[in-house]
């Protein structure tokens, strides 16, 4: 997580709080520090301000989008300026607005590390870490796997959740032929 104003860094640090346990994070207060942390470790995700002085937040992600594009790129900022939003769209897979909701800014880092995790190929994985902007998961994707995960998992209540998407139906009945 990457903010010049350390107020608002130690916010996100109390609103990830709860992430201790499955998270690793590491909190920057500019771009060149989250750079020199990069090159001991790189992280998976990266989520900054837009707007720091010296390097702002496109910059930053630019230069991690060309160091290690298999990383995930966050923009977190209060900028509604239609100029600042563009320049930050061409470094950042997804831009979030300030403030925040703290279980928003968990569910986006969530699903990019769920679909980082599922690309295990590392070519797969440069490759998608030099695109523009990533796809978010399918909504019917979270639903089947939370059905699957449930105690009470029932085929026809998968069945029912497949059967919304005409697409789906078609492969998984093409995989069962």
């Amino acid at each position: 997580f990457v903010d010049d104003e350390p107020r608002v860094l130690e916010g996100i640090q109390r609103m990830m709080r709860g992430m201790r346990e499955e998270w690793d994070m590491v909190f920057a207060p500019s771009g060149p520090e989250a750079l020199a942390i990069m090159q001991k470790e790189p992280c998976e995700v990266v989520v900054s301000d837009m707007r720091m002085p010296g390097m702002d937040g496109a910059k930053l992600l630019s230069e991690i989008k060309n160091l290690y594009p298999e990383t995930v790129r966050i923009i977190l900022s209060g900028q509604s300026d239609s100029a600042f939003v563009m320049k930050s769209i061409r470094a950042a897979h997804q831009y979030l607005h300030k403030p925040c909701d703290p279980a928003v800014l968990k569910s986006v880092v969530k699903k990019a590390c769920t679909l980082r995790n599922l690309l295990a190929d590392e070519k797969l994985k440069g490759m998608i870490g030099r695109m523009e902007t990533l796809p978010s998961l399918p909504s019917l994707y979270a639903e089947i796997m939370e059905a699957l995960q449930s105690p009470k998992a029932a085929l026809q209540q998968v069945g029912k959740i497949i059967s919304k998407d005409v697409g789906m139906t078609a492969k998984i009945l093409q995989l069962v032929n």
